[in-house]
């Protein structure tokens, strides 16, 4: 009798453990099925794998190294923004075909530079025209920063560049920036300040150490100009061949 019961051992220690892992297998959990993982990212065994551009636990972190990726992949700078990258780290950086120099943190405008100047050698044009259109700007500002004169602030320029119109304009300031497309326009005076200290500054853009022309006007035969070798920004006969760099608003 008790080498029968002996003979049947194995067997039921072989059911105990069959059951037993079934017992567990019933309570065991999918790691992943209460991860969510966002912005494309992958859950491997409870752990998101991040695409480039993307930290954290869920992905939902952008990575301030990869600024330039995130825009290429559709992220506005305004969302960036918003997710905690520094405007410093948005300036000089593609998009829009050109580099972002200003950003309404507000409501998410902003403004690109063309990526190359327009030209080495243009004149301002228009030579001897006083334009009804545009305000005749005297004086420096009192704050780059703060441009408050009608033709010289920030989102002037395409308004500047529209009233620009007369004979003989081929190879003009104006001429060479509408050559880029109808949403380019010759910056203002407070724009073109703003390329110069948000990329020139930095390193960005390859610009000219010498001056470029602005659309804001003085009068009739003068237009303001911006120094970028020192900053300065000065007035010069509308005659005078000197560099354009374009801009767009986005």
């Amino acid at each position: 009798m008790k080498s029968r019961v002996l003979s049947y051992l194995p067997m039921v220690l072989s059911l105990i453990g069959t059951l037993s892992i079934s017992s567990c297998s019933l309570f065991e959990k999918d790691a992943c099925a209460e991860l969510t993982c966002q912005n494309g990212g992958i859950c491997n065994e409870g752990i998101c794998d991040c695409p480039v551009g993307y930290l954290g636990s869920s992905c939902d972190s952008f990575d301030p190294t990869q600024v330039q990726t995130l825009l290429d992949k559709g992220q506005t700078p305004k969302k960036l923004f918003d997710g905690g990258i520094l405007l410093d780290s948005l300036y000089g950086k593609t998009y829009k075909e050109g580099l972002i120099f200003y950003l309404n943190t507000t409501d998410g405008t902003g403004m690109v530079a063309a990526k190359t100047d327009q030209s080495e050698a243009s004149e301002w044009g228009c030579h001897r025209i006083d334009f009804e259109g545009l305000n005749n700007v005297q004086d420096e500002p009192m704050d780059s920063d703060a441009e408050t004169i009608d033709g010289a602030r920030v989102g002037d320029g395409m308004a500047n560049t529209m009233q620009i119109k007369c004979d003989n304009m081929e190879g003009t300031a104006t001429d060479v920036c509408r050559a880029l497309g109808t949403e380019w326009f010759l910056p203002s005076r407070a724009e073109l300040y703003l390329m110069y200290t948000n990329l020139h500054v930095n390193g960005y853009g390859g610009f000219a150490a010498d001056y470029y022309w602005s659309s804001t006007e003085q009068n009739g035969y003068t237009a303001w100009a911006h120094g970028f070798e020192n900053g300065h920004q000065a007035i010069g006969s509308k005659s005078i061949k000197t560099y354009i760099r374009a801009a767009r608003a986005f």
